[in-house]
């Protein structure tokens, strides 16, 4: 597979681009699922990264509940410092700031930092661990909540983040974290979240193992309809005041037997990758044969593995729309599928739309349904495929 979110200037085709193993592994001590090569942070985040979190307007309505719900549960006041490791452009901490907590995001990526400072946000640019969190400590941060969410999937070095927050936790502290769930991942065939920039893909007993190993002891998770089905997780020092609640002990139960199902069904996944790739393809060259429009929405990591996989290049899909004018122009990794504006939607008027974020369903149908009025259906791909 090429880099996920490598996207391509048309000038630069002819110069080739590269292409890595991704092979998945699943450990059976630990229960984390992991790529068996990996390349290093910096091929991902930079300062051209184009993975914007403001785009999806869903996504900020689940980041300001999760703002409410946090400060009401752990009695958080004005003043009280929140930090958010892998904070992006901002698109959390803004909520935390509207409601008078003092905010700090660690960003490795200058592309979004720079956004993040433009609302406002404290931002620092660089990769967390053990050293940057005590560069923190010695400056006096000293954070009563700390957020690590849609980042665990993204660390090279597992032990050495970890042991960062472990680090940065004092006294009653809370860490949160979500993450992609690979229960989920496996149970609706989600083989488009394995790319490069994701190193690991967590059960919850994977993330219990984790953070024990590093002196942080997990008191409660919850499941989240987020990213296709994604786990909540609290840690915090091992002797604070946080019980651990009845549904962790039921959560890891269910955790347990899901991942025992998918080690003794993992041929089983493979067909169903298979037979999604097939689906798709076959749709779009029937649909070529019958003379019909083609065009995508989206122009997310995860199309980059599924198109790869699936063999899907322009004379197929001729273009797709993405809302991010940093995408706009760009093509997709290795099947070059150019990205163009959604203004293009309303020239051309597609008799189809492939959704390519399909986690995003529910909003893009809504979103675009004057197009679906003048005739245009929509399809997605996983976890089968489906013209709506």
């Amino acid at each position: 597979m090429p880099i996920s979110n490598a996207l391509l200037r048309p000038q630069d085709v002819a110069a080739g681009e590269m292409f890595y193993p991704m092979r998945i592994l699943a450990c059976d001590a630990c229960h984390l699922v992991q790529l068996a090569e990996g390349l290093p942070a910096v091929a991902h985040f930079h300062e051209r990264y184009v993975y914007f979190s403001s785009f999806s307007k869903s996504w900020l309505a689940h980041c300001e509940a999760f703002a409410d719900e946090t400060i009401a549960r752990f009695g958080l006041k004005s003043g009280d410092q929140v930090l958010e490791v892998a904070s992006n452009d901002g698109y959390l901490l803004q909520f935390f700031k509207a409601r008078g907590l003092d905010t700090l995001g660690i960003e490795p990526s200058e592309s979004v930092a720079s956004a993040a400072r433009a609302k406002g946000i404290e931002t620092k640019t660089m990769f967390f661990g053990l050293d940057a969190a005590r560069g923190l400590i010695a400056n006096g941060k000293v954070p009563k909540l700390v957020i690590a969410n849609n980042v665990f999937a993204h660390v090279p070095d597992l032990n050495d983040f970890a042991a960062g927050f472990a680090c940065l936790l004092q006294g009653d502290a809370v860490l949160t974290v979500e993450v992609h769930y690979v229960g989920s991942l496996f149970q609706n065939t989600q083989f488009d979240s394995f790319y490069h920039e994701h190193y690991a893909y967590y059960s919850i007993r994977a993330a219990q193992n984790l953070f024990s190993r590093h002196g942080l002891r997990l008191f409660d998770a919850e499941m989240l309809a987020t990213h296709g089905g994604s786990i909540r997780l609290y840690s915090c020092r091992p002797e604070e005041r946080h019980a651990q609640t009845a549904r962790l002990k039921l959560a890891l139960e269910a955790d347990d037997l899901m991942f025992a199902e998918a080690m003794g069904r993992s041929a089983d996944f493979r067909s169903r990758i298979d037979r999604i790739s097939d689906d798709l393809r076959g749709f779009l060259v029937e649909a070529r044969r019958q003379g019909k429009t083609v065009a995508g929405f989206g122009a997310p990591a995860k199309a980059t593995t599924l198109l790869n996989n699936a063999r899907i290049t322009r004379h197929l899909l001729p273009f797709t729309v993405d809302s991010n004018p940093s995408k706009q122009g760009f093509l997709i990794p290795g099947v070059h599928v150019p990205v163009l504006a959604p203004s293009q939607l309303d020239k051309s008027r597609p008799d189809y739309l492939l959704l390519l974020p399909w986690n995003l369903r529910t909003e893009l149908l809504a979103q675009y349904a004057p197009l679906a009025a003048k005739g245009t259906r929509f399809v997605v791909a996983i976890p089968q495929l489906e013209i709506i």
